[in-house]
């Protein structure tokens, strides 16, 4: 079998539109109230802004911890993050609340206005989206009361416990497949055009990831909420194909994050030797759009030979980094060894006349990581509806890689290395083949899956944090007592702006370190 090609919906990202909301006394505001301009922008002005500064940061966060931490990538310099050495941080904790700001004006206009149902159901995904994002970072969060601010004398929020925020985001999912049902198309959109029905699709696949995520800490809501969706697909649709996922699509005026970048910020970041060895160990060519042959190799973009692909450990020092020789050899060391990551993120800086603007999209959510859902879903009896697990899981591998070779079109020699990839003897090879025990299968999924999630924020991290699979090793000079970190910690200024909530909020969850577990992460993954 070679893949079926098909053309994805490109869509054009508008210029975006950033509206920003200023806070205010209510006195100031009864007193210089001015006529000219009015107390909120239209949900169409500021849904293309939300969404593009969502497509930026989780796109930061799938290069940064979302590569090192379940070692996609390794880093060549800069390794205290690929070692373990994290600190308090603000991102994404401060892009979500200031994002947050204007997701709530969307929803509070659109509301009760049975005219602007697709922009509520818009703002509703978005606002669980971008939530989601926030709570599986930290943990518990500010949530019930956190957009109040000075308009409503509440500038230090209370945090919600992340049960209580995931059942509130399931509860707004459920709203939105409601107003989208019979919306209709809205303005000012970058990931649908526009497209309500699409949007629909997108809020129901995003529900069974959050299902998915609970599922072993609160399994009989997790199994009757999926059986659901499943089992009813015209008031439940999901995504059929790779042409239905969620991506940030951009364009010459708006280019992909990594394309305007220095090199050196680039060239920090390399392929990880445990995914050169996991692809490898299947010929699979989705390394050679994943990474770039070795400078030292002199092939330039694309190799057929194999060896010109070289990752490096995780976890080195930043001498041992900078120094490392893939074959051993003093004379050979360092970083024209060591392969880049893909020709797809490539900055213009790094690879001046190959890169692409356009190329890389911003994944939010893939129709293959919803098939690999589906398939552990089926494989753990959580769903009884639908196709076999078995169909779902070979579904997810192939539409990965229909996905790629249609990234990689302008690209001609790694576009028919794709193409030509026999997927049927892919399929049918030892460590991908659909066979063995149950806990055999759930690896088989678990694996794929994480291929199937490489630049996709920090879902790979949050999977491997829910299953434990597969294997993370920390690197030699790993510090934290050789344990992969389960979360971030809280910014600092959240300590001293907001101490009493923020210390009620850590007495709840054990503490603020970055080994303390959040509610669904109950398998021991060190």
């Amino acid at each position: 079998m070679k893949l079926n090609l098909y053309k994805t919906k490109k869509l054009v990202l508008l210029g975006g539109v950033l509206a920003t909301t200023l806070s205010c006394t209510k006195d100031f505001e009864e007193v210089n109230t001015n006529p000219n301009y009015p107390g909120s922008a239209s949900p169409e002005y500021l849904i293309p802004g939300i969404m593009r500064e969502l497509g930026y940061n989780w796109g930061g966060k799938a290069w940064e911890e979302g590569f090192t931490t379940v070692q996609y990538a390794a880093r060549l310099q800069f390794t205290d993050q690929d070692r373990y050495i994290w600190n308090a941080t603000s991102n994404p904790y401060n892009f979500v609340y200031d994002s947050m700001r204007d997701v709530m004006n969307v929803i509070n206009v659109s509301q009760d206005n049975e005219n602007m149902q697709g922009y509520y159901g818009v703002g509703l995904v978005l606002k669980s989206f971008i939530y989601s994002y926030a709570t599986d970072a930290y943990g518990d969060v500010p949530y019930a009361n956190a957009i109040m601010g000075l308009r409503d004398n509440n500038i230090t929020p209370d945090f919600s416990y992340q049960s209580e925020i995931y059942d509130g985001m399931l509860n707004d999912l459920l709203l939105a497949n409601e107003a989208l049902a019979n919306a209709t198309n809205i303005s000012g959109d970058i990931i649908y055009g526009g497209n309500v029905g699409m949007w629909r699709k997108f809020a129901n696949s995003l529900r069974l990831r959050l299902l998915m995520r609970i599922s072993d800490v609160d399994q009989a809501r997790a199994q009757q909420e999926m059986q659901q969706i499943v089992s009813n697909p015209s008031q439940y649709p999901i995504f059929g194909g790779n042409e239905d996922m969620a991506v940030i699509q951009w364009n010459t005026d708006n280019p992909q994050p990594k394309y305007t970048t220095r090199s050196g910020s680039f060239d920090e970041v390399r392929l990880s030797e445990t995914l050169e060895t996991r692809l490898k160990a299947f010929n699979d060519t989705r390394l050679k759009v994943f990474a770039q042959p070795t400078s030292a190799s002199g092939a330039g973009i694309y190799s057929d030979n194999w060896d010109d692909y070289v990752g490096m450990p995780n976890g080195l020092d930043d001498e041992a980094a900078l120094s490392y020789s893939p074959s051993g050899n003093p004379e050979e060391s360092g970083s024209n060894y060591i392969s880049r990551m893909g020709i797809l993120l490539a900055c213009r800086a790094c690879n001046t006349e190959m890169a692409s603007a356009t190329a890389a999209q911003t994944i939010l959510m893939s129709y293959s990581e919803l098939a690999f859902i589906l398939a552990e879903a089926k494989e753990r009896g959580l769903i009884s509806a639908g196709d076999t697990a078995q169909n779902y899981y070979e579904n997810g591998i192939v539409a990965s890689f229909e996905y790629y070779t249609e990234r990689v079109a302008e690209w001609t020699e790694i576009a028919n290395a794709m193409a030509n990839t026999d997927l049927d003897a892919y399929l049918g090879q030892t460590g991908v083949l659909y066979t063995g025990s149950t806990e055999e299968k759930l690896e088989l999924i678990a694996l794929q899956k994480w291929f199937g999630l490489f630049y996709t924020g920090i879902e790979g991290w949050s999977d491997w944090r829910r299953t434990a699979m597969p294997e993370v090793v920390p690197g030699p000079s790993a510090t934290n007592g050789g344990k992969v970190p389960v979360r971030f910690m809280y910014p600092n200024d959240v300590k001293s702006t907001n101490n009493a909530n923020y210390q009620n909020a850590v007495n709840h969850m054990g503490g603020d370190d970055i080994n303390v577990r959040l509610w669904w992460d109950v398998v021991d993954n060190n």
